[in-house]
């Protein structure tokens, strides 16, 4: 790819990322569409800690959006490429490892609601004990 083609399309990815940013809130839908774009034109540009970055924030709007299967590789690829680039100790790794700590809790809550609603159904008090108290500690501040 030329200097020229390069530089557009990482001037192109850079607009699609911050329409991305502007529209998080307002319009997530078109928040979503501006990332995807903008990661993929990212990944042909050789700017590995900017391609991290627009994929660490694609995965919170999936995860914002209820994706979690979405989110995650997205959080696992921003980690991988903020640990290949610099000494471990960023606040962009950081954030990327807070990112994947939310998921995670989010997923433990979801499965724990899950089993109280069988353990429910079944009427099984120990199983509904049990997942009442995690989802509790999982609640907590």
């Amino acid at each position: 790819m030329s200097d020229r083609n390069r530089g557009n399309r990482l001037a192109l990815a850079q607009e699609l990322r911050q329409r991305g940013e502007s529209a998080r809130r307002t319009n997530p839908a078109t928040a979503r569409k501006c990332y995807e774009e903008a990661v993929e034109l990212f990944r042909g540009t050789g700017e590995p800690l900017m391609l991290a970055h627009v994929v660490r924030h694609l995965g919170d709007v999936y995860l914002e959006q209820g994706c979690l299967e979405l989110a995650e590789p997205c959080y696992h690829e921003a980690r991988d490429l903020y640990r290949s680039q610099g000494d471990g100790t960023s606040l962009d790794l950081a954030n990327a490892i807070r990112s994947l700590a939310l998921l995670r809790w989010q997923q433990s809550k979801a499965l724990w609601n899950e089993a109280q609603a069988i353990y429910i159904k079944l009427n099984v008090a120990s199983g509904k004990d049990e997942s009442k108290a995690r989802i509790a500690a999982l609640s907590m501040p």
